[in-house]
């Protein structure tokens, strides 16, 4: 099983495990242990600021680890049903409802406004971390949906690069024009067909959510039987990449195809530009999703990642003063930079945006160029929202390889995904 189908199993069993935290207190230091999911340039820069709050805080000793996202939440779920649950953890956002809903989260509220500072906060942000009124996380960063791209390709085959107010039909047919270009050897496109923030986006610019209020599926069987028809569409006019590369999604920027340099274009978000950056230095760009309609581009301002505490912490005075330091010490923002988005706190947001070289520059731009075009987060997704996210994946898989019908898929997950909601 993959990491968001034994996310559920695994946390139900975690109440059940003895044991606290990670952590642990020798010889008068007190140990945490902090988790993230990302590649080496952000375990570079995040242990750097590690390493910064432990030279200021002589008596806390920070333990640090990191995954890839396929790994990271199986690691994690099997760690708290050990009772070894992390003190500070990195949290997605599709996973808040999976893991507060479970009391697996401290509750920060007490400590918002307080220990943990605000005031130099878009209020209105803080709330992406809030569940039933319990402040269970803390954004981390922003960031957005974006479109990464060679440049280079795009120019080589004639075609306009990613613009706002460009077409899904301008999308395909640009890439299209480059996969002929290249004479088949770089896909236009990297399937995006079973992407679950894909379609979001896509759900957006029509209008509707991926969830109701109520938790339940915001869309109908029609809006994803015209998503994957989307999808196929890029697959029959040769302007994606082929069947055996969408297994590849949700790895690190070495492992898709845009990273392999076998596509030109590939959906993601723009904090992950780093990543990319890094396997193809200075290559490429970032650009605005396609969009039917002119007025709504679809994206929003997403917490690119939250910080949690673990609620079996035993030391949470620590815990705290780490997610706060890694949050508002301006020393700190400078350090991360816009590794994993725009920094919440704004002072330091500004102060990072003087000092942009590389890939947190093009970041920082392309936010700018985006920024009034870009809607408000929506509620945290309902607990189940981790196995409908590899449900897409695993059923779009199907109809690529010729296994199932678009209808046949289609039956398939919606029966599934309602049983996730329950």
């Amino acid at each position: 099983m993959k990491a968001h189908g034994v996310v559920g199993l695994v946390l139900g069993a975690a109440l059940l495990a003895s044991g606290c935290g990670g952590g642990a207190a020798t010889g008068g230091q007190t140990e945490i242990r902090f988790i993230w999911w990302g590649n080496d340039d952000r375990a570079k820069v995040t242990n750097e600021a590690v390493r910064l709050f432990e030279s200021r805080n002589a008596n806390i000793k920070v333990s640090t680890s990191f995954q890839n996202f396929q790994n990271y939440f199986e690691k994690l779920s099997t760690e708290i049903a050990g009772g070894n649950a992390p003190d500070v953890i990195q949290m997605d956002y599709r996973y808040l409802n999976e893991y507060a809903g479970r009391n697996v989260l401290l509750d920060l509220t007490p400590h918002v406004g307080k220990e943990i500072r605000t005031t130099d906060w878009d209020q209105g942000f803080i709330g992406s971390g809030k569940l039933r009124g319990k402040q269970v996380a803390m954004p981390l960063a922003q960031n957005s949906t974006t479109i990464v791209y060679d440049p280079k390709l795009f120019s080589a085959a004639g075609v306009k690069a990613p613009e706002i107010g460009w077409t899904w039909a301008d999308y395909r047919e640009a890439a299209a024009k480059i996969q002929a270009s290249t004479g088949g050897k770089v896909a236009g496109s990297t399937d995006f067909g079973g992407t679950e923030d894909v379609f979001e986006t896509w759900l957006r610019q029509r209008g509707k959510a991926l969830y109701t209020d109520e938790g339940k599926l915001g869309y109908t069987k029609d809006d994803l039987k015209a998503f994957w028809q989307l999808s196929k569409d890029f697959r029959d006019a040769k302007a994606t990449t082929p069947a055996e590369l969408v297994t590849t999604l949700n790895a690190g920027a070495e492992q898709t195809p845009l990273g392999k340099k076998l596509s030109a274009s590939e959906h993601s978000y723009d904090s992950l530009y780093g990543g990319y950056n890094t396997v193809r230095p200075d290559e490429l760009k970032l650009g605005p999703y396609p969009s039917d309609s002119k007025e709504v581009l679809g994206s929003y301002r997403k917490p690119s990642q939250l910080i949690s505490a673990s609620a079996r912490t035993k030391h949470k005075e620590a815990a705290v003063k780490l997610i706060d330091f890694l949050l508002n010490d301006p020393d700190a923002g400078k350090i991360l930079g816009a590794n994993r988005g725009l920094p919440a706190n704004l002072k330091i947001r500004e102060a990072v945006a003087q000092n942009l070289s590389g890939a947190n520059k093009v970041i920082f731009e392309y936010q700018k160029s985006v920024d009034a075009k870009l809607g408000d987060a929506p509620a945290a997704p309902p607990k189940g929202d981790g196995t409908i996210y590899k449900l897409m994946q695993r059923k779009h898989e199907e109809i690529v390889f010729g296994k199932k019908t678009i209808d046949q898929a289609l039956d398939e997950f919606w029966r599934d995904a309602e049983e996730a909601l329950k």
